[in-house]
Parts: structure tokens; sequence; C-alpha cells
């Protein structure tokens, strides 16, 4: 069953975590791609670990729905084309994006559209208004900005860590300001995004 979404232009504002957590080693090489569902694999005009602006895929669970067959000319359109992102009240597979929100056409695409929504590309039905899919994650300016700018104590980890990487369930996670999809953490002295329903860095400096 199909659930509403509820949408609005401003995010909830989460507590920010205590920005210390115990010194710790732990393997990273064991965690890469630990992510459960979606798909490995970069989709077509995505990248893994891309600058900011880019949307980034390639790893477990970085893509959503990718069993719809969305064309590769759409995801690659949504990709090439961004639109102001919005925050959807329970934004996953299947919801319902609402009618007072815009969903975005896609050139050459009668069937599906596109919303920037909850730092993912979304890709939407537009009989249904459905979401189908969602090709990666979006990392804002702002988000990582924060991270650079308030660091907290580095946890050690050996091995390389990269987007895609699992934190560890005992480093916490610290909050970012007004984007509750995200969080951070300094790993081997570099700042990390984490997005925080799989604890899979999205984005590293």
């Amino acid at each position: 069953m199909n659930t509403i979404l509820k949408a609005s232009m401003a995010v909830l504002t989460l507590a920010i975590a205590t920005p210390a957590f115990a010194q710790g080693t732990v393997d990273a090489n064991a965690s890469i791609g630990a992510t459960s569902g979606g798909a490995g694999g970069a989709a077509l005009g995505f990248v893994v670990g891309g600058p900011i602006g880019a949307v980034i895929g390639g790893f477990a669970g970085a893509v959503l729905g990718a069993e719809v067959g969305v064309a590769a000319t759409t995801v690659e359109f949504a990709a090439a084309n961004p639109v102001e992102p919005i925050y959807l009240d329970g934004a996953a597979l299947g919801a319902v994006v609402p009618a007072d929100v815009t969903i975005y056409p896609v050139e050459g695409d009668e069937q599906y559209g596109y919303v920037y929504a909850n730092n993912r590309v979304w890709i939407v039905d537009l009989q249904s208004r459905a979401l189908v899919q969602s090709p990666g994650y979006l990392v804002p300016q702002t988000a990582a900005d924060y991270a650079i700018g308030n660091p907290v104590t580095s946890a050690t980890v050996e091995g390389d860590v990269v987007v895609g990487y699992v934190v560890p369930e005992g480093v916490e996670l610290v909050a970012v300001p007004e984007d509750p999809t995200y969080s951070y953490v300094y790993v081997n002295d570099r700042p990390a995004l984490v997005d925080n329903s799989t604890r899979a860095i999205v984005w590293i400096n």
C-alpha cells in the first residue's frame, strides 16, 4: 500500500550530539559495502565519491529500486538538471508525492518525472505520483561545510575509508543541524557525512 507523504521546504532541526566518542581502532575494509538493500554499481550519470553538488552512487545501498528499469537517459536527465531540494516526511519506495509538490518533467519521458528530496534524487511515476527509484544521494554544501567547521574527536580505523564504508555502531554520529538525513564523524582525522538510516559514508573530505 502506498504511503502519502507530507512535504515541507523547512527540514526538522536535530539536537546536536555531544561532539566526542571513544578513540578506537576498527577494520575499514571489513565494513565496506555492508549496507543492505539497493544495488551495487554506479547508475549512469552518477559518481562514486564525487564532488559537492554531484549525485553519489556506486555502492551497495546507494541505489533504491534499480529493478524498476527506469531508462538511463531519465536518470541522467535528473542528475544533470538540479531542482529545488525539499523534505518529504516518510520518503521511501512506493510512497506517494503530495499533490501540492511539484514533480519535474524529464525531457523525452512521458512516464517518469523527478524530485530532489531528503538528500536524494527520486524518480517519480507521473500517473500514480509514487516514488519508484532513487539513483543516489545528494551532498549539500552546507552539510559538508558544517562538518569541516565543527571538528570532533576522530575515530581511528585501519584500511581505506571510502564512500560506502559503514560506520561501526560503537562510533557516535554527530547531528548536522537542520538536516534530518545526515550526521557526521571524523575518521582518521577526516570529516565524513553519514546517512542516518544506513550509517554509510556518503562524502569524505
